[in-house]
């Protein structure tokens, strides 16, 4: 794979010597006057935030230690240092002259308390009991642990201080000084309270020693450096004007925070950006290094996140080389923290314009193609694929905002047209509709709202998705087919990189509108055991399980799966074979050192089309007691019987449980049912939606040592808001499990998925020929189309059947009246009836298709096509869409016209003879 080659990242010369400068470098109060005056929406917000300071200023008029006594400090002990074992808490001792910033209950954000409104908050409060706060059981207040309360006491300090931060936005846009005084007295107390504090102790000695910050258990949650930096920008002239003083302390409190966030953390992952982002608000409300005597100022902390690596504080040039595929612009995290990279990474190029005039785009050009891949997480529904710890969700419209206001800005037309047409394709019309949209005080100081071209059109979303997509370094590929209600896609994940799970070949299967094969996200929390138990494990998975026993680390993972061939190149969009995608893949499952492949496929139809899965699994020693085809879809129900309707006799069983020595996640699976049968199966999947069934039809080749298990499993996670309605989500996903009883590799799970609705099917009937490791699979659907998908492990041995054959691992013969389609996916030759295709030199993929009497050719390896004919034919030619022509031969011996070919995109051509 290329590596992104970067020099080092600018950092501007001086960061000036006014305030404030938190929200842009321009910041003024006769800018912010001519907005209020123009925008009612920006004059709501500057109205708003006077009436929710109203009361505040009340109370302090009263009691001027209302607001700031409330913040969670340790009044009384005065802390300087905290204790911690592992995620929890411990207890804290020394004494500093003022009073402290206290530290939180635990890491974990489960609790069976609530903060109280600040109004019932005591005062001071620091006592030996605890905390006073709300038992979510009982509603009444009650004394418990700081323990028990996990976060709470984090989220009122942020409440504090906004409500500083507020009043310290009024102060500087009023010049009143009942404002400065309500934020002076918060500012004051939280700075002096955190510059006496120092660095958490784990007495564990363990992996969160590398991850406390000053204020919480990770660094990346220390958001508090968001309103204190705000707070002190905008407060800086009251602070210098009346409390000189207390500058150094209050910048040497910062500094100190920013070292922190640097010195501990994750490096590699989503977290390296978080914590630049905590640092970087930090060095912008600095000064000048030249200012302090220590030389550490703006300048040093940005140059710190940057350029300079550290263990766990990488530049961003290193983070760049190591989490993007420079290929495909992919970040190699599941989805959702993929995503929030980008968003980060284009927050820092929007920072750096809107600061510096510095272009980061063009600094770090990765991110354009980030950008512009970002769509392939994308289901055709718009929400995005949920493997790994991930949701169902949109992706934000921001970064390709950015993207047409940074083309504009440093005149690049041609990207402009590009992502206004994206934009406009993907994101709906108040995304940019070009009027200001404020809700808080920042969106104050923003760019002028964007106003996209009205003469750049949308386009469709296949102008901007390919119907394959292969992201090497997060072992994940997406095939896709068809647009609209019918289209089909499927979602394939190896685990490799972070936040993944333990999942072997994974996949999500996209049918009428939802992932009806989903994910199922990461459970309540991190920290819960059926994450731990269930949620990251392969019985929560589409995969196949060996032994009962698969298993790996997941989270950050190292187990991607080999991919073998696939059809079409990953990324391409033209001159390609409509309607038949496919991919073959292969992976180590390392606890019991068993090989698996999996081989899928879309062939779309005229009632949109099916999906092919063929999983093969074996143990490398031998040792092989059961391998089980897990298979989890969205539904009520579940209905099996055999493939010519007959009844199957499932019976409850106790079968498939942590008892009987397989994995704890089996345990969380109820209403077991099984039967042993040889027989090949059909069935399908009912979600009930009131207003329209969805099904999942499928078909399943039977096999000797076979048995078959309904169950529920466990609601998925992965579902929030969207893409199926919300009373749904917290239903149980009805599973299938395949059992076999020894190897999987002769005897492979060979199934048939096809989405439909209202209790219909386009498929009359599935059979199967072929033995061992050759699988052919007979598909006719009820237009009387046939499809006949031949599959096999080796590339040399032919696989025959009736008229047809295969040197290969996959071709397809697809037929109807006089039409036909022959598709080498990967291989050497296929023959079907009078025509055949065979490679030159390598094997490769390559199709010849007869549609109402027109030919279609495509080719990716130079092939000779054979076309037989009893009576001698003279001249025969090959002529391409381009009006090249390619004279044949007749063999007299075979009686085939041979034309030898280049490598063609699929085109209509046209052959013909005297």
């Amino acid at each position: 794979m290329p590596s992104i080659l970067m020099a080092q990242l600018p950092v501007p010369e001086n960061i000036g010597d006014h305030h404030p400068r938190a929200y842009g470098n321009e910041m003024s109060r006769e800018e912010l006057h001519h907005l209020i005056k123009n925008e009612d929406c920006a004059r709501q917000i500057v109205e708003g935030t006077k009436d929710k300071l109203a009361k505040y200023l009340k109370y302090t008029e009263e009691e001027p230690d209302w607001l700031y006594s409330r913040l969670q400090m340790y009044w009384n002990s005065k802390a300087t240092d905290v204790y911690i074992r592992g995620g929890v808490f411990d207890h804290a001792e020394g004494e500093a002259p003022v009073p402290t910033v206290k530290f939180p209950g635990t890491r974990d954000h489960t609790t069976n308390y609530s903060r109280p409104p600040l109004e019932d908050i005591k005062p001071y409060m620091d006592d030996p009991k605890g905390l006073y706060y709300i038992n979510k059981e009982t509603g009444e207040m009650e004394w418990t642990s700081i323990v028990s309360t996990s976060r709470n006491l984090e989220s009122i300090n942020r409440d504090i201080l906004k409500i500083s931060r507020d009043a310290a936005f009024m102060y500087w846009f009023t010049q009143e000084e009942k404002y400065a005084r309500l934020a002076y007295g918060v500012l004051d107390t939280y700075l002096k309270g955190l510059y006496y504090r120092n660095e958490p102790i784990d007495l564990s000695h363990g992996h969160h020693q590398t991850l406390v910050g000053l204020t919480s258990f990770e660094v990346i949650q220390e958001h508090h450096v968001a309103e204190v930096t705000e707070a002190y920008d905008f407060l800086y002239g009251y602070v210098k004007q009346n409390h000189p003083e207390n500058l150094k302390l209050y910048s040497d409190a910062l500094k100190k925070w920013a070292d922190q966030i640097i010195k501990n953390g994750v490096s590699f992952n989503n977290w390296n950006l978080f914590q630049a982002g905590h640092v970087s608000r930090i060095a912008l409300v600095l000064e000048n290094d030249s200012e302090y005597d220590d030389g550490k100022g703006a300048q040093y902390y940005l140059d710190q996140i940057m350029n300079q690596t550290s263990v766990r504080q990488w530049s961003m040039t290193k983070l760049v080389e190591h989490g993007y595929d420079p290929e495909t612009g992919i970040w190699n995290e599941s989805p959702g923290y993929s995503l929030t990279v980008l968003n980060d990474f284009i927050h820092f190029a929007e920072f750096f314009d809107h600061n510096f005039d510095i272009d980061f785009i063009e600094e770090v050009p990765v991110l354009k193609k980030a950008v512009k891949n970002s769509v392939q997480y994308l289901f055709p529904n718009g929400f995005k694929v949920g493997f790994g710890d991930g949701h169902y969700s949109k992706i934000d419209p921001d970064p390709t905002l950015y993207m047409i206001e940074n083309a504009r800005k440093f005149d690049k037309p041609e990207e402009e047209i590009y992502f206004t047409k994206m934009l406009k394709t993907f994101f709906d019309k108040e995304v940019y509709s070009g009027e200001f949209v404020g809700r808080n005080i920042q969106d104050l100081f923003a760019e002028d709202p964007l106003k996209v071209s009205d003469t750049i059109r949308a386009g469709k979303m296949n102008d901007f998705i390919s119907p394959l997509f292969y992201a090497q370094n997060t072992s994940w590929l997406v095939q896709r087919s068809g647009e609209g209600r019918n289209s089909l896609m499927i979602s394939q994940i190896g685990s490799l990189g972070n936040h993944m799970h333990s999942n072997g070949i994974a996949m999500e299967l996209y049918g009428k509108g939802m992932p009806l094969a989903p994910e199922m996200g990461h459970g309540s929390s991190y920290f819960s055991i059926e994450y731990a138990e269930y949620y990251t494990q392969f019985p929560a998975h589409n995969t196949v399980i060996v032994n009962g026993r698969s298993k790996y680390p997941e989270m950050k993972s190292n187990h991607p799966f080999r991919l073998n061939s696939n059809y079409p190149d990953s990324g391409e969009q033209q001159g390609i074979l409509p309607g038949y995608t496919f991919s073959d893949v292969s992976f180590l499952e390392p606890e019991t050192s068993s090989d698996q492949r999996r081989l899928m496929g879309i062939i779309e139809t005229e009632n949109g089309g099916y999906y092919i899965d063929v999983f093969r699994s074996k143990q490398n020693n031998g040792n092989d007691i059961k391998h089980e085809y897990f298979y989890h879809n969205l539904g009520q129900s579940i209905e099996i019987q055999t493939a010519d309707g007959g009844e199957l006799n499932m019976q409850p069983t106790s079968k498939m449980a942590f008892g009987d020595g397989d994995l704890m996640a089996y345990d969380y699976m109820w209403d077991k049912n099984s039967v042993q049968t040889v027989n090949d199966l059909k069935g399908k999947f009912t979600f009930d939606l009131e207003d329209r069934i969805v099904n999942m039809n499928f078909w399943a080749k039977g096999d000797s040592n076979r048995e078959i298990f309904s169950a529920k499993g466990p609601k998925s996670t992965a579902f929030r808001h969207g893409p199926i309605p919300e009373k749904y989500n917290d239903l149980p996903v009805p599973t299938l499990v395949i059992r076999q009883n020894g190897q999987a590799w002769t005897q492979p799970f060979v199934v048939i998925y096809e989405p439909a609705e209202n209790n219909t099917s386009g498929i009359k009937k599935v059979d199967y020929f072929g033995e061992a490791e050759k699988v052919g699979i007979h598909v006719t659907s009820v237009s009387d189309r046939e499809d006949f998908i031949l599959s096999n492990i080796s590339k040399e041995d032919i696989f025959k059947y009736e008229d047809m054959s295969l040197k290969g691992t996959y071709g397809i013969v697809s037929r109807k009246g006089g039409d036909f389609t022959l598709f080498l996916g990967n291989g050497s030759e296929i023959t079907s009836g009078d025509y055949g295709i065979k490679t030159i030199h390598s094997n490769g993929a390559a199709s010849l298709s007869k549609i109402d009497n027109t030919f279609f050719f495509s080719s990716d390896v130079p092939v000779k096509l054979t076309m037989f004919s009893k009576k001698e034919l003279k001249n025969p030619i090959f002529v391409d869409d381009a009006g090249n022509t390619y004279k044949g031969e007749y063999n007299k011996d075979t009686k085939q016209i041979i034309f030898d070919l280049p490598v063609l995109p699929y085109q209509q051509i046209k052959i013909s003879t005297d």
